[in-house]
Formats: C-alpha cells, structure tokens, sequence
C-alpha cells in the first residue's frame, strides 16, 4: 500500500520556484507517478521506498497532487510559495496563545489561510540505519480558530512577511522545549566536542528511547501519586488549623531552609462586590512547580509544570457575589517553589476585577523524602532531534531557517559558536541546499529560584551575537530586551517576528 511521507497532507506549502520533492513507500508497486496540473511525475521504488522530484513552480494557491501507487492518495488544498524551517527550544516552540496578554489585539485582527504550519513531533528512533517516520500532523492555518497553536516567533514573523510579498508561508515548526543544541548535531560531529557516546549509548537503536521516556512519565507520576492523600478532598474547601500566612508572591526555597519536596496548599479569599457573571477568568501568575486550582471547590485549572502562565478562563456561575475563595493544591518537585514575582496574580469576572496580591494562608500537604526522580527529555539526548527532526526532512526544500535556542545549554556554554557553525554547516550538507539562516541572541533572564543570571547565559549571549561573522549566509537579531528578568519565555514575540522579518527580507530575498 502506498504511503506519503506525513508531511505530505491537504493544505500543505511547497517551495516556489525551487525543485521539491515528495515521498513515501509502497511495499508492492514498482513505479509510482504523481500528478500536478498537466504534468505527470513518475519514481522507481527501491526497497519500499520512492522519491517525485516535481519541476519548479511559481507561487500558487489551490492545486490537487494526486500520487498512484498500489493505492491513490489525492492531496487538496496544495500551494507554492516559501517555507521556513524552525528549529531551537521553547522560546521558538512557544505558541500564539501564550502572548495574547500583549498581543491580543493583533491575533484578533488576524486572519491569514495562506500562513500555514507543520508540527514536527519527535518520534525518537535512534536506530542508526534507518530515518525516523514523521509524526502523523495535519498542516494548519493562521485563521482564528487555529492561530493559537502556531509558533509564536514563526507567525509574527511570517504575517510580515506575507503582508510585503503576498504569497503562501509555510512553517516547519521542530522546536522542541528544553533541547541541547547537541541534540540537533549529528553524531559524527559530536566527538569534536567531548565523548557524548556515554551519554547516548543507552539509547541508540530503534524504540530505547521511546522505552525509556515511557519508564520516564510512569516514574514520575508514581512520584507525584504517592503524594495523594486522604485529606486532600477535605482540604480543597477547608483552611487548616495550622496554615500559616504567606506573602504572594513568594517562594519557599531550601536556602532560606523553608523548601520542600511534595504538596503544599495556598488559600485566598477574595470579596466580589457584584453579582458574577458568566465568562470569568482568573490570571494566577507563574507557578512552580505543577498545580491544581480550585475556585470555591471546583477545579478551574491545572499545570503539569512549572513554566506555562496560569490563565484559567471558567464559568463564573462558580462564583458568588461576597466572599469566595481559591484553593491551590501545589507540586514542589525540587525543594523550591512558590509564586514567582513580576507576573499577574488577579481574577476577573465581568468588569470586575480583584488583584490576588498579598496575604495567603499556606498550609503543607504530603511530603515526600526524596526530589522527584531525574530523567533526561528526549530532546536532551545528542543527536535524538538530529535523528529525529532533521534527517526525516532531508528532501523537503525551504526558502530559509530561523534557529532560538541556547537556554539549555547555559550551564555549558563552551564552544557554542563553534558548535552552531558546523551544525549548520553539517544541515546544508545533509539537505544539500544553501539554508541560509536567522539566529536569535536570546532574552536576557534572572532565576526566580537563585535570583541570578544562570551561569553561562551571557557567554551563550555574546557566542549568539558572533554567528553572523562565524556562519555564512546567517544574521542575527536580538531578543535581549524582550524580556522581564523573571521571564524565561517572553511574550513579545511579536516585535521578536518584527526583527526577524526585517532580516529574513535582507538575507532571504
């Protein structure tokens, strides 16, 4: 039966005026034979596998690609115009839905089908002899419904770019939160920087890796389900007896010997002074580590971990028009945690809006004995994004890349710029194409934890602003103002998008 590649879907973007390719496999035919317009595209299939090479094609919106092998599969919605492929950590990852506080208005006002976005999930195969499948994605668009869930970065850049030149904009969006920059470099560069073969060793081959973030998620939620306890249904609606005032926000930090490991619960009650309404919402700041949050007794929201603001829109008939109060139910996982400064804490309901500042009562839930156990993500591992997010696309084209990454490698930060320079070196060997690239010199930040800079963070800085003179065909903008000190993900992406935009226009056109 035939089998396109997953990236090969309805509404998919190609690149204009370039050859493209499509592929797939097919375990009983011999040729396959694609069809675009007039023209007819045919491949041997070698081992299960084929390759289309389709002609160049100015930019277009609306054809049919239809691919016959053993089976038919016809691909609607098909345009030409420019693709970019995205790569680095969260900061690139980070979706439309998370800058709405500063970019609301903009998102609203938004509406382009033709800026559309592939997601690259990591199917982590480390087999070596063979390229790991493509997540099974479908291609969407930057209409209202689906903007949200876009690349941040990519978008405000690409509705720039669309709103200039007027065609199609594709994304390949790959960023994955957390990832070394180690982990996008191919293996056999890798030994030019140290011995990583330790470190990846236990994972290399087919399923080690998926094996291992398995045992992984259930280490860590038998962590976190022996902390459950009997007492925790009573104590969403009651205040114990020994709570203790809490300043909010503030932290519980083993320095000041107030940390802990387990559940530590938070209370506050609050007075509304009208009747609530229905669309209501409460803005709890930036929490760590993982919470449950409980407005009069009903959960409105929760977090798996630390970084996500807590936005939790709910339906105000929870509420009521006097006292009310919230209850959250907080993970610690590391012995520091707590409510981290310089971030929203209030509710909403209508046009009433109560700041949540000040005085809480805290009390401590289950304590565990130990912090929750470590593992690597996947996209720590060397060369697993390489193998994982790189080599599946080798024969996909793209006009250009835009590369934010270096927060998880802040603690190591010696030889970046040497390592980013042959990493794309190595990509444009592997893709066989120029790539030229933007890099961005990350935002500035300060650990709410430590209070400090982490250590390595303006090294990785000044090796970032390097790349230009270190890569060819690379420019680099700056996000280092974009940010407030306690903000590792900041939401002024849109003037991020603006300054790559404007650097894409000189280095990609």
């Amino acid at each position: 039966m035939l089998k396109l590649a997953a990236v090969f879907g309805n509404g998919m973007i190609l690149q204009r005026q370039k050859e493209v390719f499509v592929w797939g496999k097919d375990d009983q035919a011999k040729i396959v034979e694609a069809y675009l317009e007039d023209k007819k595209y045919t491949s041997e299939v070698k081992d299960g596998k084929f390759l289309i090479g389709l002609a160049p094609h100015e930019a277009a919106t609306g054809l049919t690609l239809t691919v016959k092998g053993s089976s038919e599969v016809v691909i609607s919605d098909v345009c030409f115009g420019d693709v970019f492929y995205l790569a680095g950590q969260s900061n690139m990852e980070l979706p439309v839905s998370r800058t709405l506080d500063v970019s609301n208005e903009e998102v609203a006002n938004s509406n382009y089908p033709l800026i559309r976005q592939y997601r690259v999930t990591p199917q982590f195969n480390m087999e070596e002899n063979e390229i790991a499948d493509l997540a099974d994605n479908a291609w969407t668009d930057a209409t209202p419904e689906k903007i949200g869930e876009m690349s941040a970065a990519g978008f405000y850049f690409a509705r720039r770019l669309y709103d200039d030149i007027k065609i199609p904009i594709g994304l390949i969006l790959a960023a994955q939160g957390g990832s070394t920059i180690e982990s996008w470099m191919p293996r056999e560069l890798l030994s030019d920087f140290g011995d990583y073969e330790e470190k990846m060793a236990p994972f290399m081959g087919k399923d080690k890796l998926k094996d291992y973030i398995k045992d992984r998620d259930r280490s860590i939620a038998g962590w976190r389900g022996a902390l459950s306890s009997d007492e925790d249904e009573k104590r969403i609606d009651e205040i114990p007896e020994d709570a203790r005032d809490f300043t909010v926000p503030g932290m519980l930090l083993k320095k000041n010997g107030e940390g802990v490991n387990g559940i530590v619960w938070f209370y506050k009650d609050f007075t509304l002074e009208k009747e609530p309404v229905g669309d209501s919402f409460l803005y709890l700041g930036d929490l760590i580590d993982a919470d449950q949050t409980f407005i009069n007794g009903t959960l409105v929201g929760k977090t798996e971990y630390r970084y996500p603001p807590r936005k939790y829109p709910f339906d105000g008939s929870i509420l009521r028009k006097g006292k009310n109060r919230i209850t959250v139910r907080l993970i610690i996982e590391t012995g520091d945690g707590g409510f981290v400064a310089e971030h929203p804490y209030y509710v909403r309901s209508g046009d009433e809006v109560v700041e949540l500042f000040g005085t809480w009562k805290m009390a401590a839930g289950k304590i565990a004995d130990a912090e929750v156990p470590h593992f690597y993500m996947g996209q720590e591992i060397p060369t697993a994004l390489y193998k994982t997010s790189v080599r599946p696309l080798k024969d996909y084209t793209f006009r250009g890349a835009l590369w934010y990454q270096g927060e998880a490698n802040a603690e190591e930060p010696e030889r970046y710029a040497e390592k980013f320079s042959k990493m794309i070196r190595s990509w444009r060997k592997y893709f066989d194409q120029d790539l030229p690239v933007v890099c961005v010199e990350m935002a500035d930040y300060t650990d709410p934890v430590t209070g400090e800079t982490p250590a390595g963070w303006t090294r990785i800085q000044e090796q970032q602003k390097q790349a230009e003179k270190d890569v060819p065909d690379c420019l680099v903008v700056s996000a280092k103002d974009l940010s407030t000190p306690l903000e590792l993900h900041p939401q002024r992406k849109s003037e991020l998008g603006a300054r790559l935009y404007e650097a894409g226009k000189k280095l990609f056109y």
